[in-house]
């Protein structure tokens, strides 16, 4: 599975992609969790998954494309 961090997230785990492999299937939050150190503390999150916005129990597998953005705001 590829995950593309955008933002903070990049800064957070030091990376803009990880690639990791997923055994069957599992919720991407779980999977955040685990790759991301203070994921939970952001608290306004957009998680995308192949393309379309998706929530933090969506399953995903070893083929899927993950994009986690923080939701910016201002004015």
């Amino acid at each position: 599975m590829l995950i593309k961090l955008m933002g903070l997230f990049s800064h957070l785990a030091g990376a803009r992609e990880i690639e990791i492999k997923v055994e069957g299937k599992r919720r991407v939050g779980d999977i955040l969790r685990e790759v991301i150190p203070r994921f939970d503390e952001i608290r306004d999150k957009i998680i995308i998954v192949n393309g379309k916005v998706a929530s933090e129990d969506v399953e995903v597998g070893d083929n899927d494309i993950v994009k986690l953005m923080p939701v910016l705001s201002g004015g």
